[in-house]
């Protein structure tokens, strides 16, 4: 199997700090959360996407919540300053985890959201059960699609709610893409559509709603990569040509696998009944 560290978004969990100082921010200083959305939402759409998971699963003051794949725990902190939910974020990538929980002290919300550095298929902690997970494309990253999808509705309490969008098969999707979507996006469990909501509805989940995000995304990540070249100076001001370069890599991929239909996308909302 591939590392998760090929695919080059995820090659520097520190050059989220870089950023931070071009802003003016020092080291030491306490960090505004608005400040620190600009670069630490992973995800297509920032917080806008995190708001709308608040809402469409009702996300309340002290509701444990899980996010799985939370990178830098961009959406965990959001929640937690929006709601004051209780909010674990698992990340697979010790560098980001690390990253992430220095952020969390900056914001002054390490009170609200912990950081575990542990792989989804082996998670487990004492209190092992939440009445909200998220997630985040980061889902089609785990091997083994049915395994982790019966293992977050065994983490759910009754009537729990899951948000995720994930990524999924495209339309022209072809077996010789394959190791492509491997190497650039770690991509080890897409489905087709239809196969993702049967794998979420045969675990026991019921399906609230589905969308298909394919045009969508296909949208955002084609717009995000013009942003980026038409940034390129300044960018390699921050983060150096090798820096600049990995970036524009991967946003050219994700850009391209969309507008081939190679990847397509979807956002589920499912309850444990």
């Amino acid at each position: 199997m591939n590392d998760i560290k090929d695919m080059k978004l995820y090659s520097d969990a520190y050059r989220i700090f870089k950023d931070l100082k071009a802003i003016g921010y020092s080291e030491d200083d306490k960090l505004n959360l608005e400040d620190l959305n600009q670069f630490d939402q992973l995800h297509y759409h920032g917080t806008l996407s995190v708001q709308e998971a608040i809402e469409a699963i009702d996300i309340r003051e002290n509701d444990n919540v899980l996010e799985v794949g939370a990178g830098w725990g961009g959406p965990s902190r959001y929640i937690a300053s929006k709601t004051r939910a209780n909010v674990s974020a698992l990340e697979l990538q010790r560098d980001y985890s690390e990253v992430g929980q220095k952020l969390t002290r900056k914001t002054g919300l390490d009170s609200f959201v912990t950081h575990i550095n542990q792989d989804f298929l082996n998670f487990f902690q004492k209190d092992n059960s939440f009445n909200k997970i998220v997630s985040w494309l980061a889902l089609y990253h785990i091997p083994d699609r049915r395994k982790y999808t019966h293992k977050l509705f065994s983490l759910l309490n009754k009537n729990g709610m899951l948000f995720v969008e994930d990524l999924t098969f495209g339309k022209n999707f072809e077996s010789s893409h394959k190791a492509m979507l491997e190497k650039k996006l770690f991509a080890n469990s897409l489905e087709k559509y239809s196969d993702y909501l049967d794998t979420c509805a045969n675990v026991g989940f019921k399906i609230i709603e589905h969308k298909d995000m394919s045009s969508d995304w296909g949208n955002f990540t084609n717009e995000r990569l013009k942003v980026l070249q038409a940034n390129k100076i300044n960018h390699e001001k921050i983060h150096g040509a090798e820096g600049y370069n990995k970036i524009e890599d991967f946003y050219t991929t994700v850009s391209e696998c969309f507008a081939e239909n190679i990847i397509g996308g979807i956002r589920l909302i499912c309850r444990k009944n």
